[in-house]
């Protein structure tokens, strides 16, 4: 991960970098998937193993590689595919509350910390806006008041006004550029140096779950 904490990826490039093919500058489509409740779970993880794992790794610890992730796409192959966006997201919530679940430590183990990974949740913000190009290395990132605004809307009220659930926050910018402008809650955040930023919040939930057969 970066020093910021935030591992910066493309949806073909997961090492910090953007290829060659794609030219990054211009209108994109910005996602950040953020872990809610990560710092609290690595500290308790930290308090009640130490930091020194060399006699293996905490139960539930292994599953994160990072409290986030930030994806970008030109606008041109998502434009009017709101339907598809939502349903990727969903999927993807979907996979990670599976390795949230898989992550869940048996009822013997003896630390109270890593049980808590149960608690770990998703928010999700998704903003549409002009970025630039700029190499970084041997690599490239994406800057530009767009990508700064979408990191911004990390920091919000949504959950004043839903409590403590999983959400996509999808700005007005690409909102209507999706064709979802009747979706969801509408809701505005306010930032002394962005503004104001309209929206709609969409609640996600996690998967049906087939119940087991019984026995008669």
């Amino acid at each position: 991960m970066s020093g910021s904490g935030r591992e910066h990826v493309d949806q073909t490039a997961r090492d910090g970098t953007m290829p060659d093919s794609d030219p990054g500058s211009g209108e994109r489509y910005l996602l950040l998937a953020d872990i809610s409740g990560y710092t609290g779970f690595m500290t308790g993880v930290e308090q009640e193993h130490g930091v020194d794992f060399s006699n293996g790794i905490p139960a539930a610890y292994g599953v994160l590689e990072g409290d986030a992730v930030f994806a970008s796409a030109p606008v041109a192959r998502l434009d009017g595919q709101g339907d598809r966006v939502l349903a990727t997201i969903e999927t993807t919530y979907g996979a990670f509350i599976d390795s949230r679940t898989r992550a869940i430590p048996s009822s013997d183990h003896v630390c109270i910390a890593c049980p808590n990974v149960a608690n770990l949740d998703l928010k999700w913000v998704l903003h549409r806006g002009p970025v630039v190009r700029q190499s970084v290395g041997s690599g490239s990132d994406l800057l530009g008041p767009a990508v700064t605004i979408a990191h911004r809307l990390l920091k919000n009220t949504v959950r004043d006004r839903i409590g403590y659930r999983p959400y996509l926050f999808m700005t007005d910018a690409a909102v209507s550029s999706l064709g979802l402008a009747d979706i969801g809650l509408a809701h505005a955040e306010e930032y002394p140096d962005s503004g104001h930023i309209g929206g709609r919040i969409v609640e996600l939930t996690e998967p049906a779950r087939e119940s087991a057969p019984t026995l008669s």
